[in-house]
């Protein structure tokens, strides 16, 4: 087991969703996962424990996946960004990119875990 785990935000509101994928990563024994059903919740989890990446839900009550982004990233709460999303026509936007993410970020639902894990563990080797 690594020295130091990794802090994963997963934020879904389907909390199925959000379990199914935290019960995964949980088997790794490499990350201290966080789940939250909001942007507005994620952020408050954030400010007390900042991220080094946090997996997004766009669809999402009150603020949005995106919103969610933008904020964690100008409060620098979070350093790496992965969307798993139901919407199929969803590509990163000039001001996501801006944020360094690519399209290898976006995963659409439904979504095999272990792809999310392999670019989780891509993500943090690069650092911050």
């Amino acid at each position: 087991m690594p020295e130091t785990l990794h802090p994963i935000l997963v934020l879904d509101d389907e909390e199925r969703v959000r379990g199914l994928l935290m019960d995964y990563l949980s088997e790794c024994d490499e990350f201290e996962l966080f789940g939250a059903g909001s942007g507005e919740e994620a952020l408050e989890i954030l400010r007390q424990r900042p991220a080094a990446l946090c997996v997004v839900d766009l669809r999402l009550p009150g603020m949005d996946g995106v919103e969610f982004i933008g904020s964690a990233a100008a409060e620098k709460l979070c350093h790496h960004f992965l969307v798993h999303t139901g919407s199929v026509d969803f590509a990163v936007s000039q001001s996501l990119k801006d944020l360094g993410m690519v399209q290898k970020d976006v995963f659409y639902k439904p979504v095999d875990a272990a792809e999310i894990l392999a670019r989780i563990r891509t993500l943090l080797k690069q650092g911050d």
